[in-house]
């Protein structure tokens, strides 16, 4: 289908959180589904959903969901 994918690490607040293994098994995962070089160059948003809160590094979070709402807003093209 070709559509752009922005990929969500939930829980990034757990003791056992493991983002760089989560990012790595993803990449796998998509280059194994044969998805584009695009497709493989996903942006990552880490986020607690259950507190609301999202950033772009896994110990670099803000107070809200804001980073979350800005990156598919400005990775995902809007529907025809």
């Amino acid at each position: 289908l070709g559509l752009k994918v922005v990929v969500v690490v939930n829980k990034i607040d757990r003791d056992a959180a493991r983002p760089d293994y989560v990012i790595d098994k993803t990449f796998e995962l998509f280059c194994e589904l044969g998805a584009s070089d695009e497709q493989c160059d996903f942006p990552i948003v880490y986020a607690s959903g259950f507190n609301g809160i999202a950033g772009h590094e896994p110990d670099q979070l803000e107070d809200d969901l804001r980073p979350l709402f800005n990156t598919i807003i400005g990775s995902v093209h809007p529907p025809l």
